[in-house]
């Protein structure tokens, strides 16, 4: 949060539920004071004010509070923490571990004028890991209920082919049977599609994972800036490609955000701390 809103925070700060913030009640005993005793506490008054909004928007504590309700506040955070704190707990990690190495690169990037310009390329590019990450959890729950109702639907399908072979069968009773058979069928396919998905997306993860790790080593170990863009320039081609495909995927993807114009909050690849989620992490994937 800036300076001025800062000050203002600490202007107008209300502790304990106060419902009137107590520094007014102080600015009017001072401007009592000056009024009907000496002018010199205005002059005494407006001193400890400096002293006491300076000291209040520095407070560590109070600025992480001032920073939480700003967080709360930001749309990208909300969007962030909603995709974020749905991931099971190895994913989480994951995504967490990817952060950490996408900062360094931005930190080594941001020495360099011509090298800043690339910082959105490796954003957009983890904001992607993280929708992805949400798709293939979302995608391995329905993975996870075909392995479970694979048997079942055979059976019934099995069942059913065995009664439509009977000649005597009544019409109204095969119409049920026949449309039966076909909602089976669609179940089936689309439990292969759903299994096809989940290992086109943990493929990209897996390319995505191994593309930051390797930018990230180039910058640490090459000083040579035209080497370094070449990398994020296929890195961004690569984003591009990603991107397009994961936008396709709006009939199995449903309620996933994919809104291209979306970014992560800004703490969270420039120097600011993911906050500590609701489970503890079960692994990273390096």
């Amino acid at each position: 949060m800036s300076l001025p809103r800062r000050l203002w925070a600490a202007f107008v700060a209300r502790p304990l539920g106060m419902p009137v913030p107590p520094n007014f009640f102080a600015l009017a005993a001072f401007g009592l004071l000056g009024a009907f005793v000496s002018p010199g506490f205005w002059v005494l008054g407006a001193g400890l004010e400096i002293a006491y909004l300076a000291w209040l928007a520095n407070n560590r504590r109070f600025r992480a509070t001032l920073d939480a309700h700003s967080d709360a506040d930001d749309p990208a955070e909300r969007r962030y923490r909603h995709l974020l704190d749905g991931l099971s707990g190895e994913r989480r990690a994951r995504q967490q571990a990817l952060e950490q190495r996408a900062s360094d690169i931005i930190a080594l990037l941001q020495a360099d004028p011509i090298m800043r310009t690339h910082t959105d390329s490796i954003e957009q590019l983890v904001w992607l890991h993280l929708r992805m990450l949400s798709a293939g959890q979302a995608i391995s729950q329905v993975v996870a209920t075909a392995g479970e109702e694979s048997e079942r639907l055979q059976q019934q399908e099995d069942q059913i082919d065995s009664r439509l072979a009977q000649p005597d069968l009544d019409s109204e009773l095969r119409r049920s049977l026949q449309q039966q058979k076909q909602v089976i069928d669609a179940r089936q396919s689309a439990h292969l599609e759903a299994a096809r998905r989940k290992e086109r997306i943990h493929a990209e993860l897996a390319r995505i994972d191994q593309q930051v790790a390797l930018i990230r080593e180039q910058a640490l170990l090459s000083g040579d800036e035209r080497r370094i863009g070449s990398s994020l320039d296929a890195l961004t081609s690569a984003f591009n490609e990603a991107d397009r495909w994961l936008d396709s995927q709006r009939d199995l993807l449903g309620a996933l955000d994919l809104d291209e114009t979306a970014s992560l909050p800004s703490r969270v690849l420039r120097g600011g701390r993911t906050p500590s989620s609701k489970r503890a992490p079960e692994g990273v994937s390096r």
